[in-house]
């Protein structure tokens, strides 16, 4: 229709009237890059304030993982300290039977798995530009490529085996089930309890002064305990980057919103 019109101001030497079409068809071509750009921000904008949202969930869950798995650590820690008390005569237990949980479940170990699908998909997909912010991208990539965390906070140790090689396969599968708790994200938690009423006392006081006086069980525990504060530092570590991470995504969800 255009063309034709200004075909015929041509042919008509109307050079008024091409003018004008000519501007028309400039405006009309701005207007359209124009509503375009702004349909391509608009689905940029709806993009990223997922991607945010998600990411404020994974961090959230990680957060919740992070405290969870320092709490247990410090658990399998006071445990052992607890357990060594004991071999040096620096304590008394209160029963045959608090000795063996204290053994047993001082062997416990394992670190949190972080949440990182979101991180991942955007790096993936090149949309980690869709986070504006240069400091929360930087914070999100040291975050994410953190390495070697894994191999002390999941480390088994020698003590692990020897004193699980102690303890009857019966009185463990209790301490499973009666003593210990699994939460989302290989967190655990470990829980005080009272030993099988079914079990003969003098066989609960048989292995609980084996394990007090077994000079293996409590050397290999003295370097367990040890590595525990490693463990701590390393959970602190996560738990303080978390929380840095979350502040700076939250401010800039504040400052779309």
């Amino acid at each position: 229709m255009i063309l034709s019109r200004i075909s015929q101001a041509i042919r008509a030497q109307n050079w008024f009237a091409v003018a004008i079409e000519f501007v028309i068809v400039i405006l009309g071509v701005v207007i359209g890059f124009q509503v375009n750009g702004w349909a391509e921000r608009q689905d940029e904008d709806r993009r990223a304030a997922v991607y945010l949202d998600r990411l404020l969930s994974d961090l959230e869950t990680n957060e919740m993982r992070f405290t969870t798995a320092y709490a247990f650590r410090e658990q399998v820690r006071d445990l052992g300290m607890e357990a060594l008390s004991y071999a040096s005569g620096e304590a008394e237990a209160p029963s045959d039977w608090r000795v063996i949980l204290a053994y047993f479940n001082a062997s416990q170990a394992g670190g949190a798995e972080p949440v990182d699908a979101t991180y991942r998909e955007m790096l993936a997909t090149g949309d980690l530009d869709l986070v504006r912010s240069v400091q929360l991208r930087g914070l999100l990539a040291s975050y994410y490529t953190s390495t070697g965390f894994s191999e002390i906070t999941d480390s088994l140790p020698a003590y692990r085996e020897t004193v699980r090689g102690i303890i009857p396969i019966d009185l463990q599968t209790y301490i499973w089930e009666n003593c210990w708790q699994s939460i989302v994200g290989r967190t655990q938690r470990l829980i005080d309890c009272d030993g099988p009423e079914t079990t003969d006392p003098g066989r609960i006081s048989a292995l609980a002064t084996t394990l007090i006086g077994h000079e293996q069980v409590n050397a290999e525990l003295h370097f367990w305990v040890s590595n525990q504060y490693a463990a701590l530092t390393i959970h602190q570590a996560q738990i303080d980057q978390t929380a840095e991470a979350l502040s700076a995504l939250r401010d800039l969800i504040g400052e779309i919103e």
